[in-house]
């Protein structure tokens, strides 16, 4: 709409020049197309020398935790335009001379995609607007929050001091301690025997997520962020183990050093796949992504402008 105008407003100062023989209309009138020719000229100029680099100062992020995207302006100094960049909601947002930052806020954990920025440079009467794009597209991975969990207590097996506890018999495996051999079943004319022991790796208690009967994606979000909670009080109160959906065996998080890469792979959970609980198991602890209350059921929240989901992130 501005554009017409000013496209119009020489056109029709020049009639009313003609129709009244009026100099000072007539140069009025070429004054406004001077001027529109010269804002055409400094846009064209400043698209053609605008060099822009995109940064994000990280690859991984916590949801709703904001990172930021930098902006680094050259090629355009001393030209009377004006670069700006669209913002994660739609609008419009000036850069200053040199570049600038914006937050980048994604509420919706998993993996996705940063497309190139959308920019444009205008001249400062506003007139004439040419569009760019900055930047090419990087890969983000977003972490589910963990959700509040109870503090961990001991489990069954888990000696604090690390020592191995006894854990029934086993047929005796030549090269075995002399102390390590059951005399009782020796004595009453048994099979040689010795004591399995179980260190406190092998009795960490084991956390199991299931995505199966979710309904919907909000769902395994739900279940993403309840079992992040867990395992990040349970790896700081001495470890634990982990079954994700897709997995034969359970990982280990031996202590809060373990604890990221099990955070990254809760970020893109396998939908609508059941996990068995290992047999002698029972007291694992489940969280199924059927479970998940009525309000995480929902839509997930919207992803800013130039983010899209990846289907599977190859880079966790």
């Amino acid at each position: 709409m501005r554009l017409a105008v000013w496209l119009a407003a020489p056109v029709v100062v020049g009639v009313l020049a003609a129709g009244l023989g009026s100099l000072p209309l007539f140069a009025l009138a070429l004054g406004l197309l001077v001027v529109l020719v010269g804002c055409a000229v400094v846009v064209r100029t400043a698209a053609r020398r605008l060099r822009v680099l995109r940064t994000l100062d990280r690859h991984e992020t916590v949801e709703g935790h904001p990172l930021s995207v930098s902006f680094a302006v050259s090629g355009v100094g001393g030209l009377p335009v004006q670069v700006e960049v669209e913002d994660p909601t739609g609008a419009w947002r000036p850069l200053p001379a040199g570049g600038g930052e914006l937050p980048l806020v994604v509420d919706r954990p998993g993996g996705h995609v940063l497309e190139p920025a959308r920019l444009r440079v205008r001249d400062d009467l506003g007139v004439f607007a040419r569009h760019t794009r900055a930047g090419r597209p990087e890969a983000l991975l977003v972490l589910p929050a963990p959700a509040p969990a109870a503090p961990a207590g001991r489990h069954r097996g888990h000696d604090p001091v690390g020592d191995p506890e006894p854990d029934g018999l086993r047929a005796y495996v030549p090269g075995t301690p002399m102390s390590r051999i059951h005399w009782s079943s020796v004595a009453r004319g048994g099979d040689l025997q010795e004591r399995a022991f179980v260190t406190t790796r092998d009795r960490l208690p084991l956390v199991v997520v299931d995505t199966a009967g979710a309904a919907g994606d909000g769902a395994v979000d739900w279940a993403a962020r309840a079992a992040a909670g867990q395992v990040q009080v349970l790896a700081r109160a001495g470890g634990c183990r982990v079954l994700l959906p897709g997995d034969r065996t359970p990982t280990t998080v031996a202590d809060a050093a373990g604890w990221p890469a099990v955070h990254r792979r809760l970020a893109d959970l396998d939908h609508d796949v059941a996990t068995r609980v290992p047999p002698g198991e029972d007291d694992a602890l489940r969280i199924s992504a059927s479970a998940a209350p009525p309000e995480a059921t929902g839509d997930r929240p919207p992803l800013p402008l130039g983010l899209v989901p990846l289907p599977t992130w190859s880079a966790a």
